[in-house]
């Protein structure tokens, strides 16, 4: 992966590492999946889902919507795949990379879904050429949902040797303490969504933001 930044990034992308595919889903993308289905009449066709997990989002609304999604983990592509799921595609790739910028520039959404939009950036310009690229991805009428909870994330991640009766030892991403300024405070978001021509608006659990 390329960056436009000089910072020294860690090595998400060994094939050995295990992360979210075998975890449950988190309530954040819960939040996200309740307020879809309250939403039946929606016009939404094309989605992104950044951050597949266990690909249970994919699971939910693949027969609703085009699914694209992205992540970091080798072996949550290899979960997804195996899904057979129809109208879902996951790829290997860094939101904070270039080649997520060519990805887009090919690529427009009705619909992105990113619960941790700040998580893991290296630095603030990293992470602001990434939103800017995103918020010019959103189809009109379209928007961009995250976790109000997730903009209070943080952590970073690290490798850890572990070990199970099924895997025996393995090396998992585990979450460490990480960079405090990857909390994105909403005065931080409404100032990006305005430079970007973008619609801010809350409520007590997600953050909208609409072309």
């Amino acid at each position: 992966m390329n960056y436009i930044c000089n910072c020294k990034k860690s090595n998400f992308f060994n094939k050995s590492y295990t992360y979210w595919e075998d975890r449950t889903v988190t309530t954040d993308e819960l939040d996200i999946i309740k307020f879809l289905d309250s939403k039946k009449d929606t016009k939404f066709k094309s989605v992104l889902h950044v951050g597949i997990g266990n690909s249970y989002f994919a699971k939910k609304f693949a027969s609703r919507f085009n699914i694209t999604g992205i992540t970091i983990s080798q072996k949550e592509i290899t979960k997804g795949k195996a899904m057979n799921l129809k109208n879902y595609q996951a790829y290997l790739i860094d939101k904070y990379s270039t080649q997520f910028k060519d990805f887009l520039d090919k690529n427009t959404f009705d619909l992105i879904i990113d619960t941790n939009l700040k998580s893991y950036a290296c630095c603030q310009e990293t992470f602001e050429f990434m939103i800017s690229n995103i918020f010019q991805s959103i189809n009109p009428n379209g928007m961009l949902i995250t976790s109000v909870n997730g903009m209070k994330w943080f952590k970073d991640l690290k490798p850890k040797l572990s070990f199970s009766i099924k895997k025996f030892f393995f090396f998992k991403l585990k979450e460490i303490n990480g960079n405090k300024n990857n909390i994105l405070l909403p005065e931080e978001l409404k100032n990006l969504s305005q430079k970007n021509n973008v619609k801010m608006t809350f409520d007590d659990k997600l953050c909208y933001l609409k072309k």
